[in-house]
């Protein structure tokens, strides 16, 4: 990978990246960030999940909707750990090469038990209670694909962004029900929305949408461009894509990595600037207002949050850091 620019370094991908892309893209960047906002605020940081080992790096996390118990991605392995519901400290639940993977994003957990993992060419769906392998879907595009971030609606389509071709994939019940019951081998995802004529402008090997949220509803997914901090509304009724008009300091959304959205406020964590940001979204989910933003060295190069037992849980990945500070740990941000 080439040298980067001094003042795009701390807006990169750092570690993450630069070993996700090796071999497939050359350089990749987001844009520079710009300097914090006016009523920046500090936030409360605590410990609260630690993980074994020196070379977690952990970038996904999920919160299994039936008990409690947390699922975190090691990037730099593929490992996944589990945090019991009420517990601090993390154990190896998946171990790092499972099913043959190296790297390990995005997260979640399904309500029929089941724990979605993505890597850069795919998902693989386990079975918590056994662990077992249930289905795997792959990019279209293997090994010119970032499959990032996911995320399942209510009526339990699993929606997932594609880093490097501004892709938007789409999993159905049906889909996962029949890989399931007939068919082990890989089967290959479909595109539900391709926003390449949205996303701005961006040089090659940039990684652009990044975290992905639905509605309570279902009725429409927001993802964000990591790039530019531009967020795009994805309407599962129509196949609709919209670009959100943001109120207040747009530029200050740029390294925008995981999502998190809870009745009309969107949570944003900040890879390369280390913060977090909170937004008001309208019902319809076409205009967002910045509300609160806090920006905090000790957040670690955050890549996601979620909300576990009540409060606030922020991935500290630690991509690029050096030293990192052991144990890697899972932060409580309270304050906004």
């Amino acid at each position: 990978m080439s040298p980067l620019r001094t003042h795009r370094r701390l807006v990169t991908l750092g570690l993450a990246l630069a070993g996700l892309l090796t071999g497939l893209t050359g350089t990749t960047t987001v844009a520079a960030a710009p300097p914090a906002a006016p009523g920046h605020r500090s936030v409360q940081i605590e410990d609260t999940i630690a993980l074994p080992g020196d070379q977690a790096y952990p970038e996904g996390i999920a919160v299994d909707p039936r008990n409690g118990d947390t699922y975190i991605t090691a990037f730099k392995t593929g490992a996944v750990f589990r945090a019991a519901a009420g517990h601090h400290q993390a154990q190896l639940f998946l171990p790092p090469g499972t099913d043959g993977r190296t790297m390990a994003m995005g997260a979640d957990v399904d309500k029929h038990g089941r724990l979605w993992v993505t890597d850069n060419d795919g998902v693989t769906v386990y079975d918590l209670a056994t662990k077992a392998r249930l289905a795997r879907f792959v990019s279209p595009t293997p090994g010119q694909s970032v499959i990032n971030d996911l995320d399942l609606t209510p009526n339990g389509n699993a929606y997932l962004t594609d880093s490097l071709r501004q892709l938007v994939y789409r999993i159905t019940v049906p889909q996962l029900d029949d890989a399931v019951a007939h068919d082990p081998a890989p089967r290959t995802l479909t595109t539900a929305y391709d926003l390449n004529g949205l996303v701005a402008p961006h040089p090659a090997g940039s990684i652009t949408l990044n975290g992905i949220e639905s509605n309570a509803t279902g009725s429409f997914l927001i993802t964000v461009d990591m790039s530019s901090g531009d967020l795009f509304r994805l309407d599962t009724k129509t196949g609709n894509a919209r670009k959100v008009t943001v109120n207040g300091d747009a530029p200050s959304l740029i390294s925008a990595d995981g999502l998190l959205l809870e009745k009309n406020k969107l949570w944003m964590a900040h890879f390369g600037t280390d913060r977090i940001s909170r937004l008001a979204l309208s019902a319809d989910g076409l205009t967002a207002t910045i509300e609160q933003q806090a920006t905090d060295p000790t957040l670690l190069r955050p890549t996601t949050l979620v909300r576990r037992a009540g409060s606030l849980h922020v991935v500290r990945s630690q991509f690029g850091l050096t030293p990192v500070t052991l144990p890697f740990n899972i932060a409580k941000v309270t304050g906004i």
